[in-house]
């Protein structure tokens, strides 16, 4: 636009791109944006340097507020429980049984440090740069068609397709933009993807609609069941939500706002079958409606492009249970009573097992205190009602379903929740690969939870008798304070205690880094994981040749929304989002030595080994996966999975 290029904007830029895409890891990692181990590691990320910290950048003033306000704490020994209150747009439901959370805002000892708020504002300005300063709005403008528009927006990777391009600041996720119209890749993202915590084995076909069964033939469907070749994905709490569509300004908050801006979701079953071979998953037949004469769509009886928007109907409401249940609500949300009960008792007395637990705590509390104001806001403009079909009220009755049905090991403990999906551990699908490289990291876990506890405690009688541990349980458990439903409500053994670590530190590190990291090479080509829909099936066009150009158009999230009131370009927004969603962590799980220098230090070093031994399958899986230009699943590698929820 012709303004000179700022200070902040040059130090901002000064940073390869990759600094920020790529794992900021003790060993090199292989993903989608590398090739190499080599090349991995020459794209680490470059720490923020002293000079910036000590004021010779526009970031320095910052750094020094914050450090002075860290300096000048007021000690806060204990932190109090809150219930989340009523939504305004529905005030008959209440929420208060869903998860606890912390009353007030976080002690500053649990906000993020000077350098993190450095490395997140670079992440925001990188792809504000990229947008505004580098062209990329300006192409999404100018784009021949709305569908070339989706792209547009993206920086080059090489410049004259041969050098790297140093201000590639918001690359265009190639593989899932070249794949994401084909029925297997939308299969295998169920697998490992986003959300791959929704599939279920379909031991019997009741557990499939009727006129899903008689269509797709009730005798096929029972032989592949009996060969354990049979899956399918339900949205049932989707579709006992009241309502559908959802305004993206919603009243009561948005007094003076247009009530024009739809968003539909719909509550879809889909089912899915792998190969005999047991290596490749696909689709058998998608229902969108819950009448029992709803029609179900195959690639044969539909139009390509019909086929096309019944799938984006699916991620749509995929996207929807992920980011606000699977990714908010079992993760984020569910450590949060877990965090507060572990500050009040184990930090607070400065017990051994909070060497343990530390940092598994680490930027959760503010990042959750920061969502309640921006993303998951109950104020007017919240990012959640904009941009999702449910919207922020509905997002929190879903939550509070899913908080209903919550015990502590049955639905945080991997083994457990993989298995009433119907995964048990003999069940093979080697190409299931959270389950693959979750389990390997649950057994790891398992083992230094362990031999940690075997340092600090004698025998379960020392357990038994530990005060401290027994009100950290009493705490935990307790309806008044952190009511999670299912953890012991005291310790009377090691076993118990080792189960209890395990699960907690699989919370925020492995599942987390599961449905957070895969977000930016997933949502950030919005028409692969559109977070809400424009339009629905009545106004869908009669031609199929028509369906396309109309979905681009009509259907899909803004590019440009053509409102000046909405000021939103919410396909730009998602990119945006998902981008910062995926800072890489400074703290991994296999780069903690400080934490355990005193005690654990046994432990942690033989748990340290074990994780690169799964490192090293990992990153030989995903240079064949790279050889046979396929799909790569890096975010279980412990080398880029955070011991907390940071980001």
């Amino acid at each position: 636009d012709g303004a000179k290029t700022s200070d902040l904007e040059k130090e901002v830029i000064s940073e390869n791109h990759v600094d920020e895409m790529a794992p900021v890891s003790r060993r090199p990692v292989i993903t989608e944006y590398t090739d190499t181990e080599e090349q991995a590691e020459e794209e680490g990320e470059a720490p923020v340097t002293e000079t910036a910290a000590q004021g010779e950048s526009l970031f320095g003033g910052a750094i020094k507020i914050l450090k002075a306000l860290r300096r000048q704490r007021i000690k806060r020994d204990t932190m109090g429980y809150a219930t989340y209150g009523r939504h305004p747009e529905f005030p008959d439901v209440d929420l208060s049984s869903a998860m606890k959370m912390m009353d007030g805002a976080p002690p500053l000892n649990q906000v993020f440090s000077p350098k993190k708020f450095v490395r997140a504002i670079r992440r925001v300005l990188q792809a504000q740069i990229a947008l505004k300063r580098l062209g990329g709005e300006a192409a999404a403008d100018e784009a021949k068609t709305k569908e070339a528009a989706y792209q547009a927006y993206f920086t080059k990777a090489k410049l004259f397709k041969v050098l790297p391009n140093p201000l590639d600041l918001l690359p265009k996720p190639k593989y899932v933009v070249d794949h994401w119209e084909e029925d297997t890749e939308f299969a295998r993202q169920f697998l490992a993807g986003t959300n791959p915590v929704m599939i279920e084995v379909a031991k019997k076909l009741d557990q499939l609609p009727d006129n899903m069964v008689e269509y797709l033939g009730k005798q096929e469907l029972q032989d592949l069941a009996d060969d354990k070749r049979l899956f399918f994905v339900s949205y049932d709490d989707i579709a006992e939500l009241e309502v559908n569509p959802h305004q993206a300004h919603p009243l009561p908050k948005n007094e003076g706002k247009p009530q024009n801006q739809p968003r539909y979701c719909y509550a879809p079953i889909v089912a899915f079958v792998l190969d005999k071979a047991r290596e490749e998953l696909d689709v058998l037949g998608i229902q969108l409606e819950r009448t029992p004469d709803a029609r179900v769509y195959t690639r044969n009886n539909s139009g390509e492009n019909e086929w096309l928007f019944v799938k984006s109907c699916v991620t749509t409401a995929d996207s929807n249970m992920h980011e606000w249940v699977s990714h908010l609500g079992n993760t984020h949300l569910t450590m949060e009573p877990h965090i507060i009960a572990i500050y009040n008792t184990l930090r607070k007395e400065k017990h051994p097992l909070y060497t343990f637990l530390k940092p598994l705590c680490k930027d959760t509390l503010f990042l959750n205190w920061a969502a309640r104001g921006t993303l998951a806001s109950f104020k007017a403009d919240a990012f959640g009602d904009k941009l999702s079909s449910v919207g922020v009220g509905q997002f929190m009755q879903l939550i509070g379903k899913m908080w209903s049905r919550y015990s502590f090991f049955e639905k945080s403990g991997l083994p457990s929740e993989l298995a009433s999906r119907g995964f048990d551990e003999d069940f093979d699908m080697p190409n299931y690969l959270f389950r693959e490289d979750g389990m390997n990291l649950w057994n790891a876990y398992g083992t230094f939870a362990k031999d940690f506890v075997d340092e600090i405690y004698d025998s379960d009688e020392d357990v038994a008798s530990d005060t401290v541990v027994q009100e950290w349980a009493i705490e935990t458990t307790d309806a008044s304070r952190g009511a999670v439903p299912g953890f012991p409500t005291s310790f009377k053994d090691k076993d118990t205690l080792v189960r209890v670590l395990q699960t907690l530190m699989w919370i925020p590190s492995g599942l987390h880094a599961a449905v957070n990291f895969p977000q930016y090479d997933y949502y950030g080509f919005v028409p692969n994981k559109p977070m809400g829909m424009r339009a629905s099936l009545d106004s869908l066009p009669d031609k199929d040749s028509d369906i396309r150009s109309w979905m681009f158009e009509f259907f899909f999230p803004h590019v440009s929304s053509g409102e000046e009131w909405l000021k939103m370009d919410a396909s730009l927004e998602s990119t945006q989002t998902a981008h910062i969603l995926t800072l890489p962590s400074n703290t991994c799980i296999d780069n903690l030595s400080d934490n355990f220098a005193k005690t654990g230090t046994k432990a942690y070093a033989k748990f340290q080994k074990n994780l690169d031994k799964i490192t090293d399958g990992v990153n030989d899986r995903n240079k064949e996966s790279k050889k046979a230009k396929k799909a790569v699943y890096s975010y279980l590698n412990p080398s880029v999975v955070p011991a907390s929820i940071d980001i």
